[in-house]
């Protein structure tokens, strides 16, 4: 059969191609079948970011808002999208004359290793990449409010710059004559444009046979394969794994037989309801060709070198972390590691490209260990990263010494927290003391680490989630980028949910299949929403999701962390001594964007002065000023001592503060201050603050 694979946009930036694409390639190809790949991701790329573009929807959306400005009265909706309007013009107009050059700096390993570069270049195509695709209402960063709202495929009055597109890329798709057109959704995001894609498709061709597979195929948050109306632009659905199911489902559509009797499908049985025929996982995971790139446009990419990234394992081999989803935990198979060195040089040998990336949930040590042994006997010329937990063989400095040799130069660690309480709640395994133990190890044999976190696990406290903050904070001579994932999300196949009486919750349900919890005497845990606010423009989220860290773990340290959202936004004002207050100095970052606006749709007891709206470049959040804000951020234009902006400003010492804070957490004002000014609270002194 000929076979369109397609992966629809995601909302990131295009950097690396996803693992499920060439798994299945080689899969579908093994079993007989012609596979014509595409990265609707790339596709979208140039149409997106393009400075005319850009600023011609800029242009509309300003009608659009002047328009609903200049009427008296607006009712509730028009109010709202006003209020929506405004918060895409806080995204300056000025940086959309950057774009093509800032794809330039991602692409070019001069530019993109200069850190100045680098850092801005980013910040300008995301925020470029997100205003196009937030254009209109009817898009992925709104809320979703029936099936026909997200199937609709018809223009509004604004444009959508991303559905536009997809009318040709459907008839490009159709013109190849596929015989099943199959969509992966790897991410939540891809859900909603892999739809759009497959709605074009269905109106030009209603008889084209469609499947639908990927990680957010089962998703809760769009749960597309368990609603019969979705089906109106796919026949098929497949979640889980694939590999063995796929080329099943596709003999029996070849050869004309039942197709459903391939597991891990979904289908509209006759009744109109969905049937699932059942679950099927990959036994031996042997079996399966190595991944097949040969036809992924690597040079397309967002990187200045290529990077594949490929599983070599399906489960957890760890299986316990009481927040993780079972979907992670249970039934754990691995790929004898030199068939993953053999993966990496049939890779090398179709492509040329040297640097890989393991994506597995979590991949042993030992298994990393015999990789790069593997690399080292066969004098390979591989650099590679993998997701890791702090393991006692790691503390073994051999073992560390044998991955470097190998190729290993970055390590991803789950860390979750730097409470040991906490730690044991998630039952993570995690000795702290060994945690420093590791990272001393690594660093003294040239390999780069990253950890990701969360806040807001049932039992964690306020101080414990500072204190995870510090931890990692403290230690960025050892740890590059800090991934935190922000606050925790109550899953309804985790641990945690389903034995909430351990952990003292109870459930609570927020629709939309998202979930958050109470104590079991009726309180609330605690605001978790400005420790969110704080961490998130501090944190390197942005930089992993983009796969930049195994670039950037080959630049010397210090290079590294220019990139860092640590070293771009500072510290909190917490951590400045109190001795110390009176000595350091604020100013406005340059990532903060002010636009002023005269009227606010939402609020009526703002007068005659309007507001302005602040956006961030690298959060891409927005915050609303009213007069005496834009004031104090006006006064911030050059680095001030307290004593200054308390004569400058018609504050009191206890108001200045708090705004000093808001601004500093929301990455709007940057303290400059030297390394002795601050403080940090270890885990001794978090175990004392407990006690109290």
């Amino acid at each position: 059969m000929r076979i369109s694979l397609i992966h629809p946009p995601d909302g990131m930036l295009p950097t690396v191609p996803y693992a499920s694409v060439p798994a299945l390639t080689a899969c579908l190809r093994k079993a007989g079948h012609e596979v014509l790949v595409r990265d609707v991701n790339l596709d979208l790329l140039p149409h997106l970011l393009n400075t005319e573009r850009l600023e011609g929807w800029s242009d509309q959306v300003r009608a659009a808002a002047d328009r609903l400005s200049a009427q008296p009265e607006l009712d509730a909706d028009e109010r709202t999208e006003l209020w929506r309007l405004q918060r895409l013009l806080s995204v300056p107009r000025e940086i959309f004359a950057e774009v093509e050059d800032s794809m330039d700096v991602l692409k070019t390993r001069e530019r993109f290793f200069d850190p100045q570069s680098f850092n801005r270049a980013f910040d300008v195509l995301r925020s470029a990449h997100r205003f196009g695709l937030s254009i209109n209402r009817a898009c992925f960063t709104q809320p979703h409010r029936s099936i026909e709202h997200v199937l609709d495929v018809t223009p509004n009055e604004l444009p959508d710059p991303a559905v536009e597109l997809f009318a040709s890329v459907a008839e490009e798709i159709l013109a190849d004559k596929p015989d099943l057109v199959a969509v992966t959704m790897p991410y939540d995001s891809s859900i909603f444009y892999g739809l759009k894609i497959m709605a074009q498709i269905k109106r030009l061709s209603p008889d084209t046979t469609i499947a639908v597979g990927g990680a957010a195929a089962g998703s809760a948050v769009l749960p597309i394969i368990k609603q019969a109306g979705y089906f109106k632009v796919f026949d098929y659905a497949m979640a889980g794994e694939c590999e063995e199911q796929l080329p099943i489902f596709l003999e029996a559509l070849e050869k004309g037989t039942d197709p459903t009797e391939a597991k891990n499908l979904f289908y509209l049985g006759d009744d109109g309801e969905v049937v699932h025929t059942g679950v099927a996982l990959v036994d031996d995971l042997n079996l399966a060709p190595s991944p097949d790139f040969t036809d992924i446009q690597l040079d397309r990419y967002l990187l200045p070198d290529g990077i594949a990234t490929f599983q070599t394992s399906r489960g957890c081999y760890y299986g316990k972390c009481t927040f993780c989803s079972e979907l992670f935990r249970q039934d754990f198979r691995m790929r004898r590691p030199d068939m993953v060195v053999d993966d990496m040089v049939k890779i090398y040998e179709d492509t040329g490209i040297t640097h890989f990336q393991i994506w597995d949930s979590l991949a042993p040590p030992k298994t990393l260990k015999h990789i790069a042994q593997e690399i080292i006997k066969r004098e390979l010329p591989f650099k590679w990263m993998a997701e890791t937990k702090f393991e006692k063989p790691y503390m073994n400095e051999a073992t560390i010494e044998t991955m470097a040799k190998g190729g290993c130069s970055f390590l991803f660690f789950g860390f979750e927290s730097g409470s040991s309480r906490v730690l044991d709640l998630v039952d993570k395994g995690n000795n702290l003391e060994h945690v420093d133990v590791i990272l001393d190890n690594m660093r003294r044999h040239g390999i780069r680490a990253a950890t990701s976190w969360f806040i807001g696990f049932p039992g964690e406290t306020e101080i414990e989630a500072d204190t995870t903050h510090d931890f990692i904070a403290t230690r960025r001579d050892r740890i590059q980028f800090s991934n935190y994932t922000r606050t925790f999300i109550l899953g309804t196949d985790t641990i945690v949910f389903e034995q909430q009486e351990r952990f003292g919750i109870e459930a609570v349900d927020l629709g939309d299949g998202q979930f958050d919890y109470r104590y079991l005497d009726g309180s609330k845990h605690w605001d978790q929403s400005e420790k969110d606010e704080s961490f998130h423009p501090r944190s390197d989220f942005h930089q992993i999701m983009q796969h930049i860290e195994l670039h950037y773990s080959q630049v010397p340290l210090d290079q590294a962390l220019q990139i860092s959202g640590q070293s771009r936004m500072g510290p909190l004002l917490r951590h400045v001594r109190p001795d110390a207050i009176e000595e350091v100095r604020f100013q406005a970052t340059p990532e903060g964007v002010l636009t002023h606006f005269d009227r606010h749709p939402l609020r009526d007891d703002f007068g005659d002065s309007g507001y302005t709206v602040a956006y961030h470049m690298i959060t891409s959040h927005t915050f609303e000023l009213l007069e005496d804000g834009l004031n104090f951020h006006k006064a911030l234009r050059e680095p001030r001592t307290v004593a200054e902006l308390l004569s400058m400003l018609d504050d009191s010492p206890e108001e200045l503060r708090a705004k000093l804070e808001l601004a500093i957490n929301r990455g709007m004002v940057k303290i400059l201050c030297e390394e002795d000014q601050l403080e940090y609270r270890p885990e001794a002194a978090l175990n004392e603050a407990l006690q109290v």
